[in-house]
């Protein structure tokens, strides 16, 4: 906007930036072109917000791939988003929506294919790997 002629308060104005931010991202774009310009990624950092430590997640996603329910003395046949939280509460003391157990069953299934994918790239085989 600036290099189109629009003044500094023009710019902040429509862009919703501080002042100081418009006066240094110019004198940047002048010094070196847009190469020059910082910008920062917004957001949250990845895996913040986050109520299960790593180590919590790994032993979860091992309970839950190695033992049933019923071994684990609960009252589910199969492993269902509700028995999921159920373990994480008895285990942490964690209580979580159903809604958040099922973004970490997601996540835990996207790692575990990419992880199978990889080992079937090195062995070549082409199979299934062995459970």
């Amino acid at each position: 906007m600036r290099l189109s002629g629009a003044t500094i308060m023009e710019t902040v104005a429509q862009c919703e930036l501080g002042r100081s931010a418009v006066i240094r991202a110019s004198q940047a774009y002048a010094r070196g072109g847009w190469k020059a310009v910082p910008v920062s990624a917004g957001g949250r950092p990845k895996g913040s917000g986050r109520l299960l430590s790593p180590a919590e997640e790994q032993e979860i996603q091992w309970l839950i791939q190695d033992r049933t329910p019923d071994q684990l003395k609960m009252s589910y046949a199969l492993w269902t988003r509700q028995a999921v939280g159920e373990l994480v509460e008895a285990r942490y003391g964690i209580c979580l929506k159903v809604r958040n157990v099922g973004k970490y069953l997601k996540r835990w299934a996207t790692r575990r294919r990419s992880l199978e994918e990889g080992l079937r790239a090195v062995s070549g085989s082409g199979g299934q790997v062995a459970q």
